[in-house]
């Protein structure tokens, strides 16, 4: 298939994909542009094999956005995104796998067929464990420290959401893995390629924990904790409360949003993934 024939097909499929959820409201208009955007890129560069697993990840990660959506009600006061992604978390999860499946279109070199695989492990990863992690009926504790917090805080981890977590990697590992017999881009067999992916992405997601209990901003507020069943003043990722009141920093650097985290845990792993690669194959 010509590249030109790939281009129109990625951007007829990834239109109807957006619309769709557009529609769900899954997504909001910008997310919906870039998702288009990165979903063609994918499509072209890597057929649709790649983008199966771009699939793979959208619809299981907005799936388990809308699993006993009652019980998440309570945390969008801490959360500074709800279910809609805008063009940021869409770039945030899926713009290192656009770059890996570019790369690959261009050169065929392997090296980044499996980074392409590990990013999106490790966002998949990321999202099940954060879905599925805060309906854990004990509280999490700080990756950093160990110590309790509340459900919902950046940093928290669980023995639900780790399981969640390596679930969502390895979900998408199995599937890289499957194409990866037919397509034979990597050697090493299902075996071996799949457990690595599913790791990196593993570890992927741990990164980001850590990263979101040190690096990124969590603020205190004094308003609207009692409406929504928080105590009067508790921990929020917004930097600003419903009221108009900016809330005040107590750690992280301000700069460094929920995004910034993904963007940054899934470029470690999937460069790290990359440059492992290219050593045991030298």
């Amino acid at each position: 298939m010509s590249l030109l024939l790939l281009l129109a097909a990625g951007l007829v499929l990834n239109a109807a994909a957006s619309v769709l959820a557009l529609w769900r409201g899954s997504v909001d208009p910008g997310g919906a542009i870039v998702g288009v955007a990165a979903g063609t890129v994918i499509f072209a560069a890597g057929g649709p094999f790649f983008w199966l697993i771009l699939m793979a990840f959208f619809v299981s990660s907005t799936a388990l956005g809308w699993v006993r959506p009652a019980e998440k009600e309570a945390l969008k006061a801490i959360h500074q995104k709800g279910n809609r992604r805008d063009l940021f978390q869409v770039l945030a999860n899926g713009g290192m796998g656009t770059l890996m499946a570019l790369l690959f279109g261009i050169t065929r070199d392997p090296a980044w067929a499996l980074g392409f695989a590990v990013s999106f492990a490790s966002s998949n990863a990321d999202t099940w464990a954060s879905e599925l992690g805060v309906l854990s009926r004990s509280n999490p504790v700080s990756l950093p420290g160990l110590r309790p917090v509340p459900r919902g805080i950046s940093g928290g981890v669980s023995p639900a959401g780790c399981a969640a977590s390596f679930g969502g990697a390895a979900f998408i590992a199995l599937i890289f893995a499957a194409e990866n017999l037919s397509l034979r881009i990597l050697t090493g067999g299902f075996v071996r390629v799949g457990a690595f992916v599913a790791a990196a992405g593993f570890l992927g997601s741990l990164l980001d924990s850590l990263l979101g209990g040190t690096l990124q901003a969590q603020y205190v507020t004094a308003n609207g904790g009692a409406k929504r069943g928080h105590p009067a003043f508790f921990l929020t990722e917004r930097a600003v409360s419903d009221e108009g009141t900016p809330n005040r920093l107590a750690r992280g650097m301000a700069f460094v949003n929920n995004d910034v985290v993904n963007f940054a845990s899934c470029a470690a792993v999937t460069i790290a993934a990359v440059l492992l690669s290219r050593l045991v194959s030298a």
